[in-house]
């Protein structure tokens, strides 16, 4: 194969200098497995132009996105479409993609099988033409997540970061009012959060992100029933424990579009991992096997 491996220098687990040691170490794994690799190291906005030029080039089979969740989830508007197989390397911080698909947390480890991987497709999400792999949020739930995952990069199990998150929605904890429209007609919503994602979420482990399977055809909506405080703690902390699709404080349901209409200033949205600001409406909906991915 003929592969081109955009690696972002500003990775949550690169330390300084590390990402050209680390590149010439991929480069002739790959080379000794027969393929032909090209390796470009970019930060900020030099990445995501690296990305769009691999993904212009005739002369590649594979775009392997260096990085984590986030920086797979910036270059989809290039991947998608492209022609290209596109793959990751766990750099990030949390890697949940790169979990999902069994890729082991060893970079040059994960490398080696995606040099003897296999092709599959899988779903994207999209909300107002924004694309994402694994999971949109608004309200709570984004701030919830960031400050969990600070916590779980820094070491905290997953109880010391359901806390964590929610002693930072406690700060802050807007609802989110509107209409909320699906296939099946509209409905008034007052929530804390809204979380939607690509394909639904695995039984007992959403805080992990396992899902079912990732292409299902389908965008999992999950919202909390109330916006109290309490209520939302109990719910936080139930579904660190793993009791998440029992929880009578929490609505969920499997839907291939939605619109969510609000009122005020731009919302603050998760997507995968990375904070966004964004106006309503938010249209969000399903790309079925819109991604070629390689995968072990």
């Amino acid at each position: 194969m003929r592969i081109a491996a955009v690696i972002n220098a500003r990775a949550g687990s690169l330390t300084d200098g590390a990402a050209s040691g680390l590149a010439t170490r991929l480069s002739a794994l790959w080379t000794a497995q027969g393929h032909q690799p090209a390796m470009v190291i970019a930060g900020g906005k030099d990445f995501g132009r690296a990305v769009k030029a691999a993904c212009g080039d005739p002369l590649v089979d594979v775009v392997v996105i260096g990085g984590g969740d986030g920086s797979l989830s910036r270059s989809l508007g290039h991947l998608a479409g492209s022609g290209k197989l596109a793959a990751v390397l766990p750099l990030g911080t949390m890697n949940y993609m790169a979990g999902e698909i069994g890729l082991p947390a060893d970079v040059e480890a994960a490398a080696a099988l995606l040099g003897s991987g296999r092709r599959i497709e899988i779903d994207l999400g999209r909300v107002n033409g924004r694309l994402f792999v694994i999971r949109a949020c608004l309200g709570a739930f984004a701030e919830f997540s960031r400050a969990r995952d600070k916590t779980r990069r820094k070491g905290g199990d997953m109880l010391e970061a359901a806390l964590s998150g929610l002693a930072r929605v406690g700060k802050r904890m807007d609802l989110i009012e509107g209409d909320l429209l699906g296939p099946d007609g509209p409905t008034a919503i007052a929530t804390p959060f809204l979380m939607v994602t690509n394909n639904l979420c695995r039984d007992g482990d959403p805080f992990e992100m396992r899902r079912d399977r990732l292409d299902g055809g389908t965008l999992g909506v999950y919202a909390g029933r109330g916006g109290g405080a309490l209520g939302l703690a109990a719910l936080g902390l139930q579904a660190a424990l793993g009791r998440w699709p029992g929880n009578e404080g929490l609505a969920w349901a499997a839907m291939p579009w939605l619109e969510l209409h609000t009122t005020g200033k731009k919302q603050t949205l998760s997507i995968d991992g990375e904070a966004e600001k964004m106006k309503g409406p938010f249209r969000f909906d399903i790309l079925p096997r819109a991604l070629q991915m390689l995968v072990p």
